[in-house]
């Protein structure tokens, strides 16, 4: 049995469903969210048990993790993006990691993966962006901050207590079950199916010739299951994106082919005020070790996504 924290949320769902295909039976934890989607329902109440927790509280995460003699944790809880206040912010971001490390050590887990995040990267002037590469102790937002802080604190602890910890860093996931619109192709999907402008934000419309790396989600909870199940993994920080730089005119077209009513604009060639060299996570540690590739780069994504859209409307 492995405890999934945040398994209702966004990444969370998917995770459940990785580990569900890998031979796995999870606890998942929800606090706020509860949505139970339809490539696991079925299972719930069966090889998936949901526990309402808050992660925050020590005496909750001990309990639900020796009331299911779990195996493995798996935290991907966070809070959304803009929706705490810095208190709250911590208390879930800071607190929660620390009780999740606590009531893995006290079940005795063979591991614990972190779901981490790319934004550790922001500030590097160019890429690809190795997990070894020194990380800027500016953050812009709760997401950078916390997930720079969380992994230093979950190493130093890991290595006190003797905890074999693993973390992964995604850059933009986007796909089924994602609500909160803060990337691009997500924005871009959702208008293509309505037929509707996409929502550019205060930047406006992107520039066809800037690139990005994007993961979609499916790829992000394989490499998750794929390294928390691992025997003895080489590396604690594993990297997972798309696999090389897109450019903002192929992700257009990848949703123009999939939904030919998009109605996209893009500004022409690149950003004059500059986007990173080589703005994309270098994969060679995973795929070295294990043989990792995406399945969904972005031309494999954007249609899976759009055709899911298409039946499953929000």
């Amino acid at each position: 049995m492995i405890l999934v924290t945040g398994g209702m949320g966004f990444i969370g769902v998917h995770i459940v469903k990785g580990l569900l295909d890998a031979g796995e039976d999870v606890v998942v934890t929800w606090n706020r969210s509860w949505r139970v989607p339809d490539f696991w329902q079925d299972e719930l109440g069966k090889r998936v048990i949901a526990e309402r927790v808050d992660v925050a509280n020590p005496h909750e995460m001990i309990s639900v993790a020796a009331k299911h003699k779990v195996r493995g944790v798996v935290h991907a809880a966070a809070p959304g993006l803009g929706q705490a206040s810095p208190e709250q912010d911590y208390a879930v971001n800071m607190q929660g990691l620390m009780n999740a490390l606590v009531a893995a050590r006290v079940a005795g887990v063979r591991r614990f993966t972190y779901v981490g995040s790319s934004t550790v990267y922001n500030g590097l002037k160019e890429g690809p962006y190795r997990e070894d590469a020194p990380l800027p102790l500016e953050s812009r937002n709760a997401t950078e901050a916390y997930k720079k802080a969380g992994e230093a604190i979950m190493l130093h602890y890991a290595d006190r207590v003797g905890l074999s910890t693993v973390t992964i860093r995604p850059r933009q996931v986007y796909g089924p079950m994602y609500y909160s619109m803060a990337n691009l192709p997500s924005r871009l999907c959702h208008a293509a199916v309505k037929g509707a402008l996409p929502d550019y934000g205060p930047a406006g419309a992107p520039y066809a010739a800037d690139t990005g790396d994007f993961t979609y989600v499916k790829d992000c909870a394989a490499a998750v299951a794929l390294l928390h199940l691992a025997e003895k993994p080489r590396h604690r920080v594993y990297n997972v994106g798309g696999g090389r730089a897109f450019e903002m005119q192929e992700l257009a077209e990848a949703v123009i082919r999939a939904a030919p009513e998009a109605r996209i604009e893009l500004r022409p060639g690149a950003n004059p005020n500059g986007n990173p060299k080589d703005n994309y996570l270098d994969l060679s540690r995973i795929r070295e070790e294990f043989g990792f590739e995406p399945k969904y780069p972005v031309e494999n994504g954007i249609p899976d996504y759009i055709a899911w859209l298409r039946t499953h409307p929000q």
